[in-house]
């Protein structure tokens, strides 16, 4: 009997342990409030993990200066979130939950012990990032102006994302001193700088993930690692915008300075892919793409192709091809603002309009055959792509162009400008446009499949017609995937634009135009029927020995009464 319930308690523990280790089974567990203390070195990052169902943990640091006046302590997990306290009540004003988050401590008692409080409430094991950075009564303190947030020292960064926009959200900061928030002194003291980091593409681990947030912990790892965006004052909104590129990692940072006495403080990063890295979720990373965009691209990819090294010659397919792009780029953003159609629901339609549109384009060729006038299309899309072009340089991130009409004007001002310019030489346009434009497009479609960022060429200038975009900072990562496919572009582009003009060297700058060459057509032969039924008319009334008089008097070689030669007449009539 007693081996019996010793061999019935063995099996109970060895469900319960499947159960925490698989995440299977509906058991209600309580959780397990633990007295577990892990001790920091100050301003020194750590490792670990954290048991699953593992509450009351005390995150510590000892041995500081007495000079140390707050300390800021940070957590950062990748899949779950975790919650941090300053006490272990959990107050909703001392505790915050997420994936990067962080706590200001007051030293009370110079030189003492400072400690946080951390909970996991997941049925699963959790790797953190821990760390705890001291800062002095001359330090700014981050986020200690808080309004917005729960807490009354804030230093974390808050971040939403869709697939369009990033939006990140901190907290203004006070001086060391702590001076009233709506001090002149303090706001005009005060100047914030805005860091950015991008991580491997399509790289999802959590090796990367922590490395990188490593690299913006501290001020001079920030400065040294990250891209310094924008500088703000107190004046300026802390509601941020940027481009979002999922699958594609980025951090984000920021640094308090105080001008006055020279010192600086930093911010808790916030890492985001702009998808959810837990698959089987909703907006998971898994799912980024879909089977019909990537056909469609594909398709267009060979086009393009096609249309770099033979365009000018198929003019026709060149319309066609111009047409669609034109429709495209301009259904798309409408389509996905003004309806509720989910993404591959958009891009059938926007393809249809295209379709629609380069059907419509061959026909004003067709009928009015000027080429002046159907390469002003083309015109217009070689321009779009110049301008996304340059607009995907750092010029387009000046904070002049961050505005609605500045954008606007200086975009359709290229366009415009282009077009114009290489108009009179329509023949070169015509060229140009197919060549440059068809291997962009073949580009982007192995840009899809290797998850690159060469796509955002044009689609940041698509994704302006969105709302609030026109103010974000649109800055994409350019790394060993978009140099290699970008010099791929530059050498089928010059490839191609040498083989069409060697190709035409000899040939009518265009293709004779269709309407017009059926009309003439018709026209002369309705001119050859009339002469001809005239030319019988007159032969029925003249006297019969008249029509031989030429032949009598000049050989049958001359016409008496035109002149004409005989035999050139019955050559032609033959």
């Amino acid at each position: 009997m007693r081996c019996l319930v010793v061999l019935i308690i063995i099996c109970f523990k060895c469900n319960i342990v499947e159960c925490l280790s698989t995440g299977r089974g509906s058991l209600d567990l309580n959780i397990k409030s633990t007295s577990e203390q892990y001790e920091l070195v100050a301003n020194q990052p750590l490792l670990m993990q954290i048991e699953a169902m593992e509450t009351g943990i005390i995150i510590k640091v000892a041995n500081l200066s007495t000079s140390i006046t707050f300390i800021i302590f940070q957590i950062h997990s990748q899949r779950l979130t975790l919650t941090l306290s300053l006490t272990n009540t959990y107050n909703y004003e001392s505790t915050v939950k997420g994936n990067n988050i962080g706590l200001i401590y007051r030293v009370a008692t110079p030189g003492s012990a400072a400690m946080v409080y951390l909970n996991n409430t997941h049925n699963a094991t959790v790797d953190v990032l821990l760390a705890a950075f001291t800062y002095t009564a001359n330090d700014p303190i981050p986020g200690g102006c808080s309004l917005e947030f729960p807490q009354e020292e804030a230093p974390y960064l808050k971040l939403q994302y869709s697939h369009v926009l990033t939006t990140v959200d901190f907290q203004l900061a006070n001086l060391g001193i702590s001076k009233d928030c709506e001090d002149s002194v303090t706001k005009n003291s005060l100047e914030y700088d805005i860091y950015l980091y991008f991580l491997k593409q399509n790289e999802l681990g959590a090796e990367e993930y922590f490395s990188s947030l490593i690299k913006l912990l501290s001020i001079d790892s920030i400065q040294k690692f990250g891209r310094k965006i924008h500088s703000l004052h107190h004046s300026e909104k802390t509601s941020l915008a940027f481009s979002s590129y999922p699958r594609k990692g980025a951090a984000y940072a920021v640094i308090v300075r105080d001008t006055t006495l020279k010192t600086s403080a930093a911010y808790v990063p916030i890492l985001s892919y702009s998808c959810d890295v837990i698959e089987g979720s909703t907006n998971s990373c898994a799912d980024i793409g879909d089977v019909v965009g990537t056909v469609v691209t594909f398709l267009i990819g060979l086009l393009g192709l096609f249309m770099c090294f033979f365009g000018h010659r198929f003019f026709k397919t060149e319309m066609f091809f111009v047409g669609f792009l034109a429709m495209l780029a301009v259904s798309l953003p409408l389509f996905e603002l003004g309806t509720q159609l989910s993404n591959e629901d958009v891009i059938v339609t926007g393809i249809l309009l295209g379709v629609l549109s380069g059907m419509i384009w061959i026909l004003v060729w067709v009928c009015l055959g000027i080429p002046v006038v159907s390469l002003l299309l083309t015109g217009g899309v070689l321009g779009y792509l110049f301008a996304s072009l340059i607009f995907f340089t750092p010029f387009g991130s000046l904070d002049s162009l961050r505005n609605g009409v500045s954008y606007s004007m200086v975009f359709m001002s290229i366009i415009l400008f282009l077009t114009a310019f290489l108009l009179p030489l329509n023949k070169l346009l015509s060229i140009a446009a197919t060549s440059l434009v068809g291997s962009y497009s073949f580009t982007v479609s192995i840009d899809q499949f290797t998850r690159g960022s060469l796509s955002y060429i044009v689609l940041n200038s698509i994704r302006h017609g969105y709302n609030h975009f026109v103010e974000a900072f649109v800055y994409t990562p350019f790394q060993t995937n978009e140099i290699v496919l970008s010099v791929v572009w530059g050498i089928l582009s010059i490839s191609g634009a040498v083989f069409q003009v060697y190709r035409e060297r000899n040939r009518p700058p265009f293709p004779p135009p269709p309407y017009r060459t059926w009309r003439t057509y018709v026209q002369a032969t309705r001119e050859l029927e009339n002469s001809s039924d005239e030319e019988s008319h007159d032969q029925e009334r003249e006297p019969l020995i008249q029509s031989r008089l030429p032949a009598l008097l000049y050989g049958a070689t001359v016409d008496a009464v035109t002149g004409e030669r005989l035999l050139d007449g019955m050559a032609q009539n033959h």
